[in-house]
């Protein structure tokens, strides 16, 4: 009986060792609420979705099939509502699960929550093969994103008149002021380019070419300003910049900018047929270019954050959407003011050299530094995308170079008008076929691999930025120095090299014992996106200094110098902190 026992025993035994040493098929878990961040005291909708693998599916059994909240968490600051399954497919009694399902529950975050609490939640499943064999059950937890920093972050209501003029004048000088940042550069060079170009026309040529420009930088600001405010109704966050974490706009806008670089070489002329003798006299004039000189120059824009912009951008989202459009229409003026004021003295224009040979060589380096651009937008998109995307957006590259060449070939200032038609045509429609197929990028890329480069490239001396972990140091007493970057982010880049890259940074930073925390922005993170708008500003660069033990914390400035860093740090130590927790003076200026 013994023997018999023994045997049954090593059967099981060995079943049990085969089953597990089978390779178990991964299923993929997303998860998401509505809000996509949740607020203390507020009930919200949290959907999980399973994808099931091919040849394999889920029965529904409540004790492998679940949502639940993570050890611990149950009845102290997170309660989930009743687990609502989705009809199934009924086999033999059972009720199962193929493909694609969605598990949802109600959620709520108690109002004694915390600061930098951020609940997670755990998701549980077993799947079976089609032919019987079930696996292991498995379990996986996650985190959400909460704002439990107060419950009111930040007001809306300080929208009195003198409030609104000040944050519209912040608007019109951050504007002026994009115009010294560093990612404008090639796009004013064109400018530069197109002014020369114009020195020979009469004044009025030249002031309808400069208000083309004004009207392409209004149009393209106004456009954001919409995109900006249809997110807002969808409860979604959006800020300055947030179309540089779409990886199709970054490749787009590469292939754009490329494609403008080899006109620049001559290896095709900008001349769609069809034009009749009006445009063709606005295209010689230059009121064309400077129209997307104007769209151009507000596209690379936007990932450069100037002084008084993030201020006055992050006090704009948290107003009406007419506040909005007046604040991005302040912005365009600033922005544009410079060429409208040549455009209202022409006789500055008229002292720049003359047309001539020369033109022709500045041209070609004008070409080069949008080339440049172009490698420079591409080492932030391999933050967005695997290599297997990065591969795709250079081949796209690659076939957008081979159609201008065929363009360029069929349709000369010689060729025939139905020929230069046919050319132009099969360009666009071959242009937008290729982008269509290049730029399908699978699901995987994005904001997965990002955060994984992440977690690999912080510098030494930093940590990554969680509430808990801010909270932590808090907590033990430590000054903190959190810095919301991107790899987009030109300023970011500018002050990291000036302050926190220098050696004089890493032994000021040393010495005095400030633990510093890092949050890329590069792409979406709803954790990220509230902690800036919970700071009044918009986009990225942030900064925020906070003293030794205390949740009081200073806003510093896009722009840094060592004599800010060192104020800051001797006004804090004081006991002279500005900006607070729970959202008191939250629209001061620092």
């Amino acid at each position: 009986m013994n023997k018999i026992r023994f045997v049954f025993l090593l059967i099981i035994l060995s079943a049990g060792f085969s089953l597990s040493a089978q390779d178990v098929p991964p299923v993929k878990v997303d998860v998401k609420t509505s809000p996509e961040v949740l607020q203390p005291g507020d009930k919200g909708l949290l959907e999980i979705t399973f994808t099931f693998p091919e040849g394999f599916h889920q029965t529904k059994t409540p004790d492998f099939f679940y949502i639940l909240p993570a050890e611990g968490e149950a009845g102290r600051f997170l309660s989930l509502g009743e687990i609502q399954y989705p009809e199934g497919i009924e086999e033999d009694g059972l009720v199962n699960y193929y493909g694609k399902t969605v598990l949802s529950a109600e959620i709520t975050i108690t109002g004694e929550a915390p600061p930098g609490y951020r609940p997670k939640i755990r998701a549980g499943w077993q799947i079976c093969s089609n032919e019987g064999t079930c696996f292991f059950p498995e379990e996986q937890s996650f985190p959400l994103a909460a704002n439990t920093i107060s419950k009111e972050a930040p007001p809306k209501t300080q929208s009195g008149f003198l409030t609104l003029l000040k944050f519209i004048l912040f608007a019109f000088t951050g504007g002026l002021l994009l115009n010294v940042m560093p990612c404008v550069l090639p796009i004013l060079s064109m400018r530069a380019l197109n002014l020369i170009n114009q020195s020979k026309n009469d004044n009025r040529s030249i002031f309808i070419s400069a208000m083309l420009y004004g009207l392409g930088v209004l149009v393209s600001l106004l456009v954001l300003a919409v995109i900006v405010i249809a997110l807002k109704f969808t409860g979604q966050l959006a800020g300055w910049g947030f179309q540089f974490q779409n990886p199709v706009f970054v490749s787009v806008l590469m292939v754009t900018i490329f494609i403008f670089s080899l006109s620049l070489f001559d290896v095709f002329l900008i001349n769609p047929p069809g034009m009749n003798s009006m445009v063709r006299a606005a295209s010689k004039k230059g009121y064309i270019g400077s129209f997307f000189n104007g769209i151009f120059a507000v596209l690379l824009a936007t990932p450069c954050t100037a002084p008084f912009l993030g201020s006055a951008l992050g006090f704009a989202f948290s107003q009406s959407a007419a506040f909005i459009l007046l604040s991005f229409t302040a912005i365009g003026a600033g922005f544009a003011l410079p060429f409208i004021l040549l455009g209202l003295w022409p006789a500055a224009i008229k002292a720049l050299p003359k047309p001539g040979k020369w033109m022709d060589t500045f041209k070609e380096l004008m070409g080069f530094l949008l080339l440049g651009t172009v490698v420079y937008l591409f080492s932030t998109l391999r933050y967005e995308v695997d290599s297997d995307g990065q591969l795709k957006v250079l081949l796209y590259l690659l076939t957008a170079a081979f159609i201008a060449w065929i363009y360029g070939k069929l349709s000369s200032p010689s060729s025939k008008v139905r020929t230069s038609k046919a050319a132009f045509a099969g360009a666009v429609i071959l242009l937008i076929l290729s982008g269509v197929y290049f730029l399908d990028f699978h699901e995987g890329t994005g904001k997965s691999t990002a955060v994984q480069k992440q977690v690999s490239e912080v510098k030494e001396g930093w940590e990554l930025f969680s509430p808990e972990n801010l909270q932590q140091h808090i907590d033990k007493g430590n000054a903190v120095l959190v810095q919301f970057s991107a790899k987009w982010c030109t300023v970011c880049k500018v002050n990291d090299r000036v302050i926190f890259n220098s050696d004089k940074g890493k032994i000021f930073f040393r010495k005095r014992d400030i633990a510093l925390l890092y949050g890329d922005y590069t792409s979406r993170d709803p954790v990220i996106g509230e902690w800036i708008r919970m700071y009044g500003k918009a986009g990225v660069p942030v900064y925020a200094y906070y003293p030794p033990g205390s949740s009081n914390y200073k806003v510093l400035p896009e722009i840094l110098t060592w004599s800010i860093i060192e104020n800051a740090v001797k006004t804090n130590q004081e006991g002279n902190a500005v900006k607070t927790l729970d959202g008191s003076s939250f629209f001061s200026q620092p």
